[in-house]
């Protein structure tokens, strides 16, 4: 009997082996020509290196294997509202993504810590506390660099809507004051009036140019300077002094941001620690005392307090998000 486990147990792992062997270099060529092709994409539409050209092509093209489970995952609306979070930073560093591409990279890297985590400590719950661990600082990272973008952005409209009250006093027209303010404002505002002047100049109407402005800021202090725009397109009057309480409006609206900014920092440190903590303190103690949690994770009992907690841990943040969600526009 022994002799016979033996034989199958040599037999599997020969098998394994051919497997392995015939499988393996197939699944690499396969990479590897993804990678290439993605690259090959990129390039043609202007990345610039190999490291632009890569994000470029995985923005546009994903990773085809993940495809069937990116789209399970973008029907759950708060998922998608993350992708949606992730494509909008990466227009604003140059690069066109689709939802779609975006959650297939992410599902990619998620699997890819998820199996490091594995080889590394051999248990399943580390490898899934680090997955959620890195999602959430990339997550963080985004909403940082979307949050610091937008705060630029309103920064500046003070100063353009001065500079289209020039132009406007200089006799312009609202295609001119477009191009001028553009000149006038650094970015990431200019760029955007930039785009609003191309628009103009390629046939698209002022309404049409401006509500596609409004749509790619997304910024609820830009509305001030949209419907004055729209007012002095369709009157055709002076709109110094309309300006000029906009501006007025927009730099209040800055200052109170400010001002909530610093007097919620504690509380939205408290949200993150909260969210961040119990795992890795789950991390810690199962890295640091093998087998120490088992017992709690097998058990109806523990299994039930898990839920629980979790339960609680997500109330907490939401009341905390709830609380600091003050609405400005």
């Amino acid at each position: 009997m022994a002799s016979v486990s033996l034989a199958l147990l040599v037999i599997g792992v020969l098998c394994a082996g051919l497997c392995g062997a015939l499988v393996l270099p197939a699944v690499l060529r396969f990479a590897h020509q993804g990678v290439n092709h993605s690259k090959r994409q990129a390039k043609v539409v202007g990345g610039a290196g190999d490291r632009e050209a890569l994000i470029a092509g995985l923005c546009r093209n994903g990773i085809i294997v993940f495809r069937p489970l990116a789209r399970l995952v973008l029907t759950i609306p708060w998922l998608r509202n993350t992708c949606e979070l992730c494509v909008r930073v990466l227009e604003i560093k140059g690069h066109h993504a689709y939802p779609s591409a975006v959650c297939e990279t992410m599902l990619a890297g998620s699997a890819l810590v998820l199996l490091i985590g594995l080889l590394i400590t051999g248990n399943l719950l580390i490898a899934v506390c680090l997955v959620l661990v890195a999602g959430g600082v990339v997550l963080g990272k985004a909403k940082k660099s979307l949050d610091l973008w937008e705060e630029k952005l309103i920064e500046q409209i003070p100063d353009a809507l001065r500079s289209f009250g020039i132009c406007f006093n200089a006799g312009y027209s609202l295609q001119q004051a477009f191009e001028q303010a553009a000149l006038d404002t650094p970015a990431p505002l200019g760029m955007e009036l930039r785009q609003a002047s191309f628009d103009v100049n390629a046939g698209r109407s002022i309404g049409e140019a401006l509500a596609a402005l409004e749509m790619r800021t997304q910024a609820s202090d830009l509305r001030f300077a949209v419907v004055a725009l729209e007012i002095q397109h369709r009157t055709g009057g002076s709109l110094q002094e309309l300006l000029e309480n906009a501006a007025e409006a927009v730099v209040a609206s800055c200052d109170l941001r400010r001002q909530l900014g610093v007097q919620t920092a504690q509380a939205r440190l408290s949200a993150k620690v909260v969210t961040i903590l119990p795992l890795v303190l789950v991390a810690v103690l199962s890295l640091a005392m093998d087998g120490y949690l088992n017992t709690f994770f097998s058990s109806p009992a523990g299994l039930g307090i898990l839920f629980i907690a979790l339960g609680m841990e997500a109330i907490g943040v939401l009341a905390i998000r709830k609380i600091l969600g003050i609405e400005l526009g």
